[in-house]
């Protein structure tokens, strides 16, 4: 209880100095994937996908702030090996991009500008709510004094198999199982940045989360510069087609389906072109 006035007592000295404050934070995010289906891979396919899953796995962001909002952005970086067509496995595993997330913190609504399959969407709606538990625990991340607060939830858990199956299991069972199962997310915040946000969907806390950790994503805040020399324009995407995040849900839903029959279509029909050709 202590510990909880006195984040409230700091939030609210450092708010009144937050009418023009602003400022960028850059973070480090990684995922956790398990490699065991690489043990039974040729060495040299295995390194391929080892590497391939070592850039899909780990990335860096940007959230520019101020008092009213937040733009929070991958940054961009070139991969000659990423797949402009067809079934995106990587995806698959690691889930889908984060998209460019601007966050209205006093209404409490989002814009996601999301790209799927070469189409731009804008997904907006309200933010989520995260009942977050004040543990009282504190450290230091970098310069700051970090509160910890845990929540609970209940997510999807995606199980890709790798093994291989004959013809007339891939007929009868999909590629991927899914079942629930529930996480707890850890957030450490700093209320000597009073923002009420952070990265991806991340927020709610009296000041700027500087580490998440939810299930097999880590985010880990490395710099943050405060009220640059450049003034910090956070401007909401407005191009691409608006829709609500279940009718995204919908959307990305029945098209991952779709990429995933051609798929098995055309490793079908190679199968077949094989069995001919003997």
């Amino acid at each position: 209880m202590r510990n909880i006035l006195s984040i409230l007592l700091i939030f609210t000295c450092f708010y009144g100095f937050s009418q023009k404050f602003q400022g960028k934070a850059y973070y480090m995010s990684k995922m956790n994937v398990n490699m065991d289906f690489l043990k039974n891979m040729p060495p040299d396919r295995a390194a391929y996908v080892k590497g391939r899953m070592k850039t899909a796995t780990e990335k860096n962001y940007t959230l520019e702030f101020d008092s009213k909002s937040s733009l929070f952005k991958e940054e961009e970086r070139l991969d000659p090996n990423s797949q402009s067509g067809g079934f995106n496995w990587m995806q698959f595993v690691t889930g889908p991009a984060e998209g460019n997330i601007h966050r209205d913190i006093q209404s409490n609504t989002f814009t996601n500008k999301k790209e799927l399959y070469g189409k731009i969407f804008l997904v907006k709606d309200t933010v989520p709510e995260i009942k977050w538990v004040m543990t009282g625990e504190t450290k230091k991340i970098g310069i700051y004094n970090a509160y910890k607060a845990t929540s609970t939830k209940e997510v999807e858990d995606r199980v890709m198999s790798f093994r291989n199956r004959s013809r007339d299991q891939e007929s009868t069972n999909n590629d991927d199982e899914k079942v629930m199962k529930e996480i707890t997310m850890t957030a450490w915040f700093t209320p000597e940045i009073p923002v009420s946000t952070g990265p991806s969907m991340f927020g709610g806390l009296p000041g700027l989360i500087l580490e998440i950790n939810a299930d097999r994503v880590t985010m880990l805040c490395t710099k943050v510069v405060l009220n640059p020399k450049e003034k910090v324009k956070i401007k909401e995407p407005s191009k691409g087609k608006v829709v609500s995040s279940l009718e995204y849900e919908q959307i990305a839903a029945a098209k991952a389906e779709e990429m995933r029959n051609q798929w098995r279509g055309r490793r079908g029909q190679g199968r077949r072109t094989q069995q001919l050709r003997r």
